[in-house]
């Protein structure tokens, strides 16, 4: 099976990053349980006081993979709900992490992408990322507990205006929203993100485990039931024509 993260720590600090820049880091098909592992594994590692997520080239992730879409179109086959559900369990692996996590954004999250990034405990954004749901373009209603998520950071209806009309939000945006920590220029997100894992890793680590307990007890309380649900409807939707529709003429445009 392919391998599709990387996995290092440098200065106490877990890195892992999504390796796959040819398809603007979107997620392949063992991904989800490979952040998973990644995220354990950093977790379970007292050499470790903080964790960096980010995307190799010049994209943090651009969400699910089209081309596998496309695969199970051809084959007549449905998105499975145990599929969705793993993206569930990827989330949860950061919102219930005992380390703080960040996400380092470069270029675009998209769809699952944005996803991973809003259960980060802090997000970098470089000055021309952009953070975009995309979903809709493929006729899904979501996965990876997107809307859960913004819901809880957005509102519902700034929510219903970037999940339905599939709006951008740039890194102004972003910032008016407080969505992220700050923006910087493109080339220095990295620095910018390892900058603030060293002062987590300075801090009373014990204490954040404390508080990250309290945070998912009070913000994501019914996360599990949200990622059965959100299961269901995938499956549904990728049954439908609609989203047959929306690959082909996705394809149709790239080619």
């Amino acid at each position: 099976m392919e391998e599709t993260i990387l996995y290092h720590v440098e200065q106490q600090i877990a890195i892992i990053t999504i390796n796959r820049p040819d398809y603007r880091n979107a997620f392949g098909q063992t991904t989800y349980t490979e952040i998973q592992v990644a995220m354990k594994k950093a977790s379970e590692d007292d050499s470790v006081r903080a964790i960096i997520i980010t995307g190799a080239g010049n994209h943090f992730c651009a969400g699910g993979d089209v081309n596998y879409f496309n695969e199970l179109l051809e084959n007549n086959t449905p998105i499975r709900e145990e599929d969705v559900l793993l993206t569930g369990s990827m989330i949860k692996s950061i919102i219930q992490n005992k380390k703080v996590v960040i996400a380092a954004i470069n270029g675009v999250a998209a769809g699952a992408g944005l996803g991973l990034a809003l259960a980060c405990d802090f997000l970098i954004m470089g000055h021309s990322s952009r953070l975009l749901t995309a979903f809709i373009n493929m006729a899904f209603p979501g996965d990876t507990g997107l809307l859960y998520l913004m819901e809880r950071n957005l509102g519902t209806f700034a929510t219903k205006r970037h999940v339905m009309l599939s709006e951008p939000i740039d890194s102004r945006l972003a910032k008016t929203y407080g969505l992220i920590k700050e923006s910087v220029p493109d080339e220095e997100v990295y620095e910018a993100a390892l900058t603030l894992a060293q002062q987590i890793a300075a801090g009373p680590i014990e204490t954040y485990e404390s508080q990250k307990r309290l945070f998912s007890s009070i913000l994501y309380p019914d996360i599990d039931l949200f990622n059965q649900k959100e299961a269901k409807e995938m499956h549904m939707a990728s049954k439908h024509s609609n989203h047959y529709n929306a690959v082909k003429t996705f394809f149709n445009k790239e080619n």
